[in-house]
C-alpha cells in the first residue's frame, strides 16, 4: 500500500511538472524582486547587456533561446474514397472505402527565445520584466 501511494505522489508530482507557463515564470521572476545583484550574478551570470537608466539604476538583460527538434516520423493516415462500381446484376452503386497509407512527417526544429530584464537598484533587484515564448516555467503551488 505505502508503495502505491509513493508512486501515485510520484505520478501527481510528474503531471504538474509537465505544465510550464508564461505565468510560472512570472510567478518565479516575482520572487527575485528585491534579490541582491550578486545573487544574480551567480543563478544568471554576467548579463548579456548592461544599459544606465537616466534615474541611475541599470537595467540587466538576459535573452535565451532553446531550440528543440523532433526526430522525424512515419505516421497512419486515414481517408475515405468513393466510388461507383457496378454489381453482378449490373446495378450500378457508390460504395465507400476506408485506405490507411504511411505519411512521412519530417524533422522539425522548434525555436523559442526569452528575453528577461531587471531594473538593479542600490544593488538589488528592483524591478524584473520579460517577454517571448520561452518564458516558461512550473507554476508554484
Amino acid at each position: 500500500m505505502k508503495q502505491r501511494l509513493t508512486l501515485a505522489i510520484a505520478v501527481a508530482a510528474l503531471a504538474l511538472s509537465a505544465c510550464a507557463t508564461a505565468e510560472g515564470y512570472r510567478q518565479r521572476m516575482s520572487l527575485l524582486q528585491g534579490a541582491p545583484t550578486d545573487a544574480i550574478l551567480v543563478d544568471w551570470g554576467a548579463p548579456q547587456n548592461r544599459t544606465p537608466m537616466s534615474n541611475g539604476n541599470e537595467l540587466w538583460s538576459y535573452t535565451k533561446t532553446t531550440v528543440d527538434e523532433q526526430a522525424g516520423y512515419w505516421r497512419d493516415q486515414t481517408r475515405e474514397v468513393k466510388r461507383r462500381v457496378t454489381d453482378k446484376d449490373g446495378k450500378e452503386r457508390e460504395e465507400t472505402i476506408t485506405e490507411t497509407f504511411p505519411v512521412w512527417q519530417p524533422p522539425r526544429v522548434y525555436r523559442s527565445t526569452c528575453t528577461t530584464r531587471f531594473v538593479m537598484s542600490a544593488g538589488r533587484v528592483a524591478d524584473v520584466s520579460f517577454d517571448g515564448d520561452g518564458c516558461v516555467a512550473e507554476e508554484l503551488q
